[in-house]
This record gives C-alpha cells, sequence and structure tokens, in this order.
C-alpha cells in the first residue's frame, strides 16, 4: 500500500520556523497549486494547502525560500483523531512533506 503526495506551488506567505516546547522544530507552509483544469469562465483555480514540515526539513526550507518560491513536495498523508470536549471525535487531514526541490530562486515574486 502506499501514503504519499506530491505537490509543485508556490510559497503563498512567507515561512516562518518555530520552536516546539519539547526542542522540535516545525513549519507549516501555505503552497499555492493551480488545478489543471478550466472552471466554467475558462480560468484556472488555484488550491491553497497546508503542509507540515519537521526538524532539519523545516530548517532547510525556512533558511531558502520565502514568499512565491516555487517548490515541490513529497510526502505522507497522516489523518488525526481529536475528542472535543463534548465527547465527539474530530478527523483532521494533514500534509506532512518529507521531502522538497526547490525550483526557483527565492527572489521569484507571486501575485495575489
Amino acid at each position: 500500500m502506499y501514503n504519499y503526495f506530491m505537490l509543485v506551488g508556490r510559497i503563498a506567505r512567507d515561512v516562518e520556523i518555530k520552536t516546539l516546547e519539547d526542542g522540535r522544530n516545525v513549519l507549516n507552509l501555505l503552497i499555492v497549486v493551480q488545478r489543471p483544469f478550466r472552471n466554467a469562465e475558462g480560468e484556472y483555480e488555484n488550491d491553497l494547502l497546508r503542509v507540515t514540515l519537521w526538524e532539519s526539513t523545516a530548517e532547510i526550507v525556512s533558511d531558502n525560500v520565502r514568499k512565491g518560491a516555487m517548490i515541490g513536495v513529497k510526502g505522507r498523508i497522516v489523518s488525526n483523531r481529536k475528542t472535543k470536549d463534548d465527547g465527539t471525535n474530530v478527523y483532521q487531514t494533514e500534509l506532512v512533506g518529507e521531502r522538497i526541490v526547490f525550483f526557483s530562486n527565492i527572489d521569484t515574486k507571486v501575485e495575489g
């Protein structure tokens, strides 16, 4: 069985690495990915996807990209279950990036 995703898109906002209480580094990226088809008006739409990076991958990305840079991300999909105060379960899907490819330099601008 396989559990992985691959995305190529642009960084939607400047990145900020965070250090958790346990000392691990985490980086949450917002990546704009263009859909491969046109809508009814003949325009391409975009999806805004959140990807979580950990430890050394987070550090490398934080040091080398900013808003507008084009990157490729390969990773896995994680489903988390949380129990709310009222006892109901909420499921959240997370994209965890494991490998990064840099397609453009950090000076690339994105409009929008």
